[in-house]
């Protein structure tokens, strides 16, 4: 098996982080509504209070000739007592000139509320402003400025209006009894639908873990095939997978970029499929034509999986594994860092199995001399990068392998290539036109 319990809960636990960044959304939208409810039915309390406190005040702004303002004065000395309600403390009042014309305080003011009195101003595009402050303990009050006018004339009215305390209480009792009723109302939602979404959502992720299990496990057979076709077991291809994710987490490659590595090394020879035995299996060195006819087997791999999306991100392996850092390489000539990355990656990486296993043709030389090789040969056949970091870690994924049996190995394998199955397609590399 390609996945156990871990792998397949992973999605799971996304689904999960899913679920709780929607109903975090959805409570942000849900109390920004009641929050925007209560400012409005806020918006209206303190509109009713403000015409209540100036209602009798407005009343007298029926004069028209040059005396108006002296008129006033006499108006409000005369209705006092119906102007100035119980719970206005406060009170100016300015012509356009910035005149004084009425001044009243009820009782002295404490200092926080008289320094809002005094800076609060009203902007040129408004005819109304007002901060609503604490006074005292579990009170509060309202400091507005306001624009009245009158035939030719307008005036400027500031007051501070102490706010019923009861009232206060009900729009408090009336906000927290609308955020537990949308709360319990969000929360009987979530809980409702949950279990069906999580149903859904699982078997479909159920389905689609078998079919990129089943994608794997082909995979894994035909890379097997090629390597016993070989003349070598599929150890070969195990050894160049687990040694491509190594060097892709020592090269901190984005995790989700490493499927296609681990396609492309299980395939890379696919296309040796297409070339006779008599030139994979011939024990001596192969002669120029006999080489040119190998070389074949890159374009032979690219045909095989032409028509199948699932492996177009395994085809720049496929392709390209055999091309040269210094441009002398096949079948395309391409040099430096026209060559994929990923294919830079695995060349170093087949050519150190290469050198440290036994062919038809060879024997096995050892880690040191296989590495020297690769030093060697940094900058002219390899990306000296990559050679540098494969070098550090070498010994260490050398040891890891060597000697081990067969169910072993693969079991290392599967251990350290299932973090990676369960991610989408690669974009590490470009597809091979």
């Amino acid at each position: 098996m390609i996945f156990n319990s871990a792998v397949e809960n992973r999605p799971i636990l996304k689904f999960f982080a899913r679920i709780f960044f929607i109903l975090v959304l959805v409570l942000i939208i849900g109390f920004s509504a009641v929050y925007y409810y209560l400012e409005q039915q806020n918006g209206k309390y303190i509109s009713h209070q403000i015409e209540l406190s100036q209602k009798e005040l407005a009343g007298a702004l029926t004069y028209s000739n040059l005396n108006a303002n002296e008129k006033l004065k006499g108006y409000f000395e005369h209705s006092r007592n119906q102007i100035v309600a119980s719970n206005i403390l406060k009170l100016e009042m300015r012509d356009q000139n910035q005149t004084v014309i009425i001044e009243y305080e009820k009782k002295a003011v404490p200092e926080h509320a008289q320094y809002v009195f005094q800076t609060i101003l009203l902007p040129p595009s408004k005819s109304l402003d007002y901060v609503m402050i604490p006074y005292g303990d579990n009170h509060f009050a309202l400091v507005y400025i306001k624009k009245i006018a009158s035939l030719d004339n307008y005036y400027t009215v500031k007051m501070i209006v102490m706010l019923p305390s009861d009232t206060i209480s009900v729009m408090r009792d009336t906000m927290r009894k609308i955020i537990i009723a949308v709360s319990l109302i969000l929360l009987l939602v979530v809980i409702g639908i949950f279990p069906i979404i999580y149903q859904q959502y699982a078997q479909i992720n159920k389905e689609k873990m078998k079919l990129v299990q089943s994608n794997f496990e082909t995979l894994k057979t035909l890379g097997n095939a090629v390597a016993l076709r070989d003349s070598d077991t599929y150890e070969h291809n195990y050894r160049v997978t687990y040694y491509t994710i190594k060097l892709a987490q020592a090269l901190n490659v984005p995790s989700e970029h490493i499927p296609s590595l681990i396609k492309g090394a299980f395939l890379h020879d696919i296309g040796k499929i297409g070339i006779s035995d008599t030139l994979l299996l011939k024990p001596s060195k192969l002669n120029a034509d006999e080489f040119t006819s190998i070389q074949k087997h890159v374009v032979f791999g690219l045909k095989m999986i032409d028509s199948i999306d699932w492996l177009d991100d395994a085809k720049t392996i496929i392709g390209c594994h055999h091309e040269r850092y210094d441009g002398k390489g096949y079948p395309h000539h391409l040099a430096g860092e026209e060559i994929p990355y990923s294919a830079r990656i695995f060349a170093v990486v087949d050519v150190f199995d290469a050198l440290t296993s036994k062919r038809p043709y060879k024997f096995a030389i050892s880690l040191d001399e296989s590495l020297a090789i690769l030093r060697e040969e940094s900058g002219t056949h390899f990306d000296p990068n990559i050679v540098d970091v494969f070098c550090d870690i070498a010994r260490s994924i050398y040891d890891d392998v060597h000697n081990l049996d067969i169910l072993s190995f693969e079991a290392l394998l599967l251990q350290s290539g299932e973090p990676y199955i369960p991610y989408g397609e690669s974009i590490i590399t470009k597809g091979i036109g």
